[in-house]
């Protein structure tokens, strides 16, 4: 491919229905929706890259620190809409030096995209010079490739329907994507989507999958509770004995480790000097970011574990005191599963009493049906 094109993805959003930052939302094989995209658009040789950030700007940072490369662009003006991302990714672009010949514009939410989608963008475009754009529920949307000679007119975009009205002009082709409509919006889209993205059942132990096949579903519904964690609530405690909210909340981002540690070692002593641990987030931003870090090394290990290293015996102990000693796949059942459900629910009382609206887990709440 000699036409150089550049990429532009839009991750600045605030994701207000779906209560948590899309951009870093991770698939069953731990990577960010963000750096998918990323991933995408490198694979389909586009080039620079721009990122641009907004709502969750540091960690957008931090989850595409392996992409050197990538070109990070804050938009201040974010929750104007996506029209003000849309121009500030292509007006980075148009200040280059040497500018690229196009642009493809993409979001980080749209999981039907491929890099053969991506490429199959370009074809039309080299050999008509015209934007090109994916078709989808009958109108045509993102992503899309925009010629040099658009770029003015993203540049003057104004709004949250971003590129749709040009898009949908005569004069733009289209490729079809299939499933293009869907996109991670709400609750309900995350929970469809890991439904139908777990783990790789020929990765993983049959074991394994056979008693945590309820993982995936579990794991987004903590996602779910961390994502409401109160900034100004930190120090809430419901009853003297009670944990501080704060640290109820920093255990729930443990559980990974946790599995971490029963998958990679024989036992674990309590007697035995601790390595030092990062202080507690104070923004639900961070308690997810920190679940769903220690939530990918977990699932990382499990996707190569093996049924043999699953029935192996974990030992719990501090020094002469055996705690536990039971099969890795009953730790993992009740010590890590069945344990963060455990504290889940304390959670839920603590919102309860501050009056936060309780999220359905398995079901519509009380808040949820008003």
């Amino acid at each position: 491919m000699s036409a150089r094109v550049a990429g532009v993805v839009l991750a600045a959003g605030g994701s207000r229905r779906l209560g948590q930052p899309k951009q870093l939302v991770r698939d069953a094989h731990g990577e960010t929706m963000v750096g998918r995209t990323v991933r995408l658009l490198r694979e389909a040789e586009c080039g620079p890259i721009v990122v641009v950030t907004g709502a969750a700007r540091d960690a957008v940072a931090d989850a595409l620190g392996a992409y050197a490369d990538v070109q990070l662009v804050h938009n201040a003006q974010w929750e104007s809409g996506m029209a003000s991302s849309i121009a500030a990714g292509i007006a980075w672009l148009a200040a280059d030096a040497q500018p690229a010949e196009a642009a493809i514009v993409m979001a980080c939410d749209m999981p039907s995209v491929t890099t053969d989608h991506l490429r199959a963008l370009r074809a039309p475009w080299e050999s008509t010079g015209r934007c090109v754009a994916s078709r989808y529920d009958e109108v045509l949307g993102i992503p899309a490739l925009f010629p040099q000679a658009d770029w003015t007119i993203l540049m003057a975009l104004s709004g949250d329907r971003g590129a749709r009205q040009y898009l949908n002009s005569a004069q733009v082709l289209s490729v079809s994507l299939r499933n293009g409509h869907f996109d991670l919006d709400t609750p309900s889209d995350l929970e469809r989507w890991r439904a139908h993205h777990p783990l790789p059942p020929s990765s993983m132990s049959a074991i394994a999958a056979q008693a945590l096949a309820d993982l995936d579903h579990e794991i987004a519904n903590t996602r779910r509770m961390l994502a409401l964690v109160p900034a100004d609530h930190l120090d809430f405690t419901p009853h003297p004995k009670s944990w501080p909210l704060q640290k109820l909340a920093n255990h729930l981002t443990d559980f990974g480790t946790w599995g971490e540690i029963t998958l990679t070692t024989d036992e674990l002593d309590f007697a035995a000097p601790m390595p030092p641990q990062p202080p507690a987030p104070t923004t639900a931003e961070g308690f997810l970011a920190q679940f769903d870090e220690r939530i990918a090394r977990f699932k990382s290990e499990l996707a190569e574990a093996t049924d043999v290293q699953m029935m192996g015996m974990w030992t719990m102990r501090s020094g002469d005191h055996v705690i536990m000693s039971l099969p890795r796949v009953a730790v993992l059942r009740s010590s890590i599963i069945s344990h963060m459900i455990h504290h889940r629910a304390q959670l839920t009382m603590y919102y309860r009493l501050l009056d936060i609206p309780v999220p359905g887990l398995y079901g519509p709440s009380a808040d949820e049906k008003q």
